[in-house]
């Protein structure tokens, strides 16, 4: 039976372009909870979010203008026709709730809204606004403050380097104000217009309490943090870029529970931050959009000891669907609670892991493909049920260590800090696609690893690592294995439901070179990703008492996607062994491991720089190296019959070397 698994999930990306136009379902201004009063200042956030709803578009919120307060900027000047507000010296100042239209431009001034709890709506209709001094709009009181941006309008808030806190709303001591747009009022930003918030001195838009945008297209440019919103920061089908020294897009309310969240959904963010790109104090949900995220100048910067994550939540992270590209110095996906992957497509590149969690890491759908980073996959537990993940490492590919990532911070290359984990730590396989490329471990429990399902082909180029890892034990009961690894670590699982081979190749096999096991019911065959000299094969068609036909070297002529071949015939390889199979581990040659168990010293999870591992991607990598391109009879040369016995003089379980075609003496590498 030819052997064809490879799943790619696709998501469609073309979704914002259809926001301004108002499609998808119909929905205007989100209702506001009412809240105790403080001080004039409402407080009240939208409920955290619960799951990974990604609802429909929204229908952009429009604004009748009938009755609004017409404010005009020329220059310096300022005429007001209506209600509720007035100016002097070019500071505008609303005091009465309502609706006010902003239209022109002021060279050095600003608006500051004390209304109260009165509820606000400044609506800029083409409005630029410059404030040398402070920030060009200011909330200081309202329930709730609403910045609608009138549809097709374009609308500028600038800020200078300095700010003089000379006003009485003001205070040098809290640095209040600090942000181009600030508001201690819930905050919502809307409508069918884009703003541009140029923020000089240090925040771009900051909310004391929650923050709410929608249906805009908003560009921050901040000398520190892009997008706060204390007690919440919810973004919906909306148009975000940032480019900022600090955070793009945080939440930061370290003082109850259940606030200091993010939710984003049905947007388009792209994000340049020289910190964490979002940053939720407790959880983040993100979901249905197009997310370009590069953090601390990312993946191949020299990170400093700051956090500089793509997407980092300080309780839960789930992301369900969306198309992702994180380019990250620090971990790309991180939460210090759990992390949960339901679907999206994601090409990561970072500078530490692809994804950690100090907790549960669970995949269940979605494609990963994970094109460099110090470690794949890393959790106190690691559960893959679904999915397609392929993951490029230059230490381990996927790291089950218990314990809690303290300072939440990476290291940029050296690892995330872990308690010994103990028998706690698992990795669970029950479905989905994994292929790793690691210059560590490739799959690695500090406790143990169950595979009941799924496809794996992992391959581990580290000297003094293996393909599998595991401290107590390794389940084998179903599922596709394919392990091959170049060093001396290399390890076999110790509690078998179905047949499996050991075998060593007698040399170092070049990436590129294929693997071929051929049975009278199944043809299974896998291209070398980095060097290995053994490896190890199960799958559920095996059965005892069969013979399995091991070959290496010669061509083939359909895909080899990451290892995986497919669609195509194997021709021209060297036979290895014709092996006989036991109903449970079948060995042939030297492989130099460490039997049944898994490395007992637990290597994972010491620090080890991201190069000088002997990673030599092959050329089905898309971070590829040597080893690219179809190869002849790659690894077949060098040999020589082996000694009498087999390789290394050890008779072979259940098998008898072809006559002829065998490699030299197992145990001796050839130099790579």
């Amino acid at each position: 039976m030819e052997f064809r698994k490879w799943i790619s999930i696709s998501l469609g990306a073309a979704l914002l372009m259809s926001i301004l136009n108002g499609c998808g379902a119909s929905q205007t201004t989100p209702n506001h909870d009412s809240a105790a009063d403080k001080g004039g200042i409402r407080s009240a956030a939208p409920a955290s979010p619960s799951g990974s709803n990604a609802a429909s578009l929204r229908t952009p919120a429009a604004l009748d203008l009938t009755g609004a307060t017409i404010i005009t900027l020329s220059g310096s000047t300022v005429s007001i026709e209506g209600s509720g507000a007035e100016a002097e010296g070019g500071v505008v100042t609303i005091t009465e709730g309502g609706i006010y239209a902003v239209s022109g431009t002021l060279d050095n001034g600003r608006i500051i809204v004390n209304a109260g709890s009165a509820d606000v709506t400044v609506a800029l209709s083409g409005a630029s606004i410059v404030c040398s001094y402070g920030s060009p709009l200011y909330i200081y009181q309202a329930g709730t403050a609403t910045v609608h941006l009138m549809e097709g309008t374009e609308n500028t808030l600038t800020d200078g380097e300095s700010y003089t806190f000379s006003d009485s709303l003001s205070s040098a001591a809290d640095e209040e104000p600090n942000a181009c747009l600030y508001s201690k009022a819930d905050l919502v930003i809307e409508g069918a217009g884009a703003l541009a918030v140029e923020a000089n001195y240090n925040n771009g838009i900051t909310s004391k309490d929650s923050l709410e945008i929608y249906d805009s297209a908003v560009t921050v440019d901040a000398a520190n943090h892009g997008v706060n919103g204390k007690d919440s920061n919810t973004i919906d089908s909306a148009i975000l870029t940032v480019t900022c020294g600090g955070d793009a897009v945080r939440s930061t309310n370290d003082s109850d529970e259940t606030l200091g969240w993010v939710s984003v959904l049905n947007s388009t963010l792209t994000l340049t931050a020289g910190e964490d790109g979002i940053q939720a104090e407790t959880s983040a949900v993100v979901s249905a959009g197009t997310y370009a995220i590069t953090s601390g100048g990312g993946s191949t910067a020299t990170g400093d000891d700051v956090s500089s994550k793509g997407i980092k939540a300080g309780t839960d992270l789930t992301l369900s669907s969306g198309v992702y590209t994180l380019d990250c110095s620090d971990d790309a996906i991180h939460a210090n609670g759990n992390v949960t992957i339901t679907g999206g497509s994601y090409t990561i590149s970072t500078g530490d892991d692809a994804a950690h969690a100090d907790g549960e890491l669970m995949v269940s759908g979605g494609t990963l493909d994970i094109q460099a980073s110090y470690e794949g996959l890393e959790g106190g537990t690691v559960t893959v049920s679904g999915g397609d993940i392929t993951a490029v490492s230059s230490d381990d590919g996927l790291n089950a260590a218990g314990g809690n990532d303290g300072s939440g911070f990476g290291g940029h290359g050296m690892g995330n800090t872990f308690t010994p984990g103990g028998n706690s730590s698992a990795i669970t396989i029950t479905g989905g696609t994994i292929q790793v490329l690691a210059g560590g471990d490739g799959l690695d429990s500090n406790g143990s690893i169950e595979m009941t399902g799924g496809t794996v082909v992992v391959c581990s180029t580290g000297g003094g690592d293996g393909a599998l890892d595991y401290e107590s034990s390794f389940t084998l009961d179903g599922g596709i294995l394919f392990s091959a690894s170049a060093g001396n670590m290399a390890a076999t699982p110790n509690n078998l439901n179905q047949p499996a081979l050991s075998v060593g190749f007698g040399q170092t096999l070049e990436a590129g070179t294929y693997v071929q096991f051929k049975g009278d019911a199944y043809d299974f065959v896998f291209r070398l990703t980095g060097q290995a000299s053994s490896a190890v094969f199960s799958a559920s068609e095996l059965e005892g008492g069969t013979v399995c036909t091991v070959s290496y070297g010669g061509t083939y002529s359909g895909e080899s996607a990451r290892g995986l071949c497919s669609g195509g015939s194997y021709s021209g390889g060297t036979v290895l062994a014709e092996l006989t199979l036991e109903t449970g581990l079948t060995s042939y040659g030297q492989t130099g491991g460490m039997g049944g168990r898994g490395d007992m010293i637990g290597r994972g999870d010491r620090p080890e720089g991201p190069s000088g591992n002997g990673m030599t991607p092959g050329g089905d990598f898309s971070t590829g190296g040597a080893g690219g391109g179809e190869p002849g009879e790659a690894g077949a040369s060098g040999g020589g019959n082996p000694p009498s016995g087999g390789p290394g003089g050890q008779a072979p379980s259940g098998g008898t070397p072809p006559e002829g075609d065998a490699p030299g003496e197992s145990g001796t590498e050839q130099s790579s």
